[in-house]
């Protein structure tokens, strides 16, 4: 079984009880979408299992800002960014060099991230089939634009018949058939073999549509599940807090906005 995995955002105690659940649930191989980082008051913590324990894990567009220094975030976001930039950094070169300091190791594993895989018939990015870090799959908010995407899967999606995505933090799923939104109620589906679909597997450290249970997805055989996980938000929010971070990114956690 493989577990989906997107948008972490630095929240610790988001991802540790989502892979213990996994753990449950007999997960064996860890897929990330992107998006370790930013927002969040543990980047390390997280990168440290992310380069561990993931066998997949994605450049995101906080990734592409970590490194380059170059993005378009609003104010909170860029405060965000630059400060996860500040703690995975070290010192000059010559203290680099004599202490091995295992900073410069995470900031090192998030250059190499790449910004798509094609695994079988599966394609796995962060955004979208167009633009696999920045785009957003979004369409299912606009039915005009939902009817559009559907319309065209056919003919996007070339050489695999399934794309996982990340980056809008809200799960569902879209088919030839129609688009589907996951709830407590029905959140199992099985992927008709040959068939063309969109998985978005929603947000791990900051949920947004309305729910502010960790969101993801398992994969086993041809079986989707989507999963929500609560844990501890308000550890995260004092977190944010203590670090000095806006109180808007605290405070979005609890209403999964």
């Amino acid at each position: 079984m493989i577990a989906i995995l997107s948008d972490i955002h630095s929240n610790m105690h988001a991802l540790e009880a989502v892979m213990e659940a996994c753990e449950k649930m007999g997960v064996t191989k860890y897929y990330c979408l992107g998006d370790v980082i930013g927002y969040g008051p543990r980047p390390a913590e997280v990168t440290r299992i992310a380069s561990q324990k993931f066998e997949i894990s994605l450049r995101g567009n906080h990734e592409e800002a970590l490194v380059t220094g170059k993005h378009r975030f609003n104010p909170y976001a860029a405060q965000a960014i630059d400060w996860t930039r500040s703690q995975l950094q070290s010192g000059n070169a010559i203290t680099r060099m004599l202490h091995h300091d295992e900073k410069d190791n995470l900031m090192a594993w998030h250059k190499e991230r790449k910004p798509f895989q094609l695994h079988d018939n599966m394609l796995f990015v962060h955004g979208s089939i167009y633009d696999p870090v920045h785009d957003y799959v979004d369409e299912p908010e606009n039915p005009i634009e939902s009817a559009q995407m559907i319309a065209t899967l056919e003919e996007d999606f070339k050489g695999f018949d399934v794309c996982f995505a990340g980056h809008n933090h809200t799960p569902f799923l879209a088919t030839p058939l129609g688009t589907i939104t996951p709830h407590d109620g029905h959140s199992e589906y099985r992927l008709p073999k040959g068939k063309k679909a969109y998985v978005c597997v929603g947000s791990v450290g900051q949920p947004r549509d309305y729910d502010n249970r960790s969101s993801f997805a398992t994969l086993d055989g041809d079986v989707l599940k989507f999963h929500r996980i609560e844990y501890d938000v308000q550890a995260t929010m004092k977190e944010i807090l203590e670090i000095g971070l806006h109180r808007f990114l605290a405070e979005r956690l609890a209403k999964g906005i």
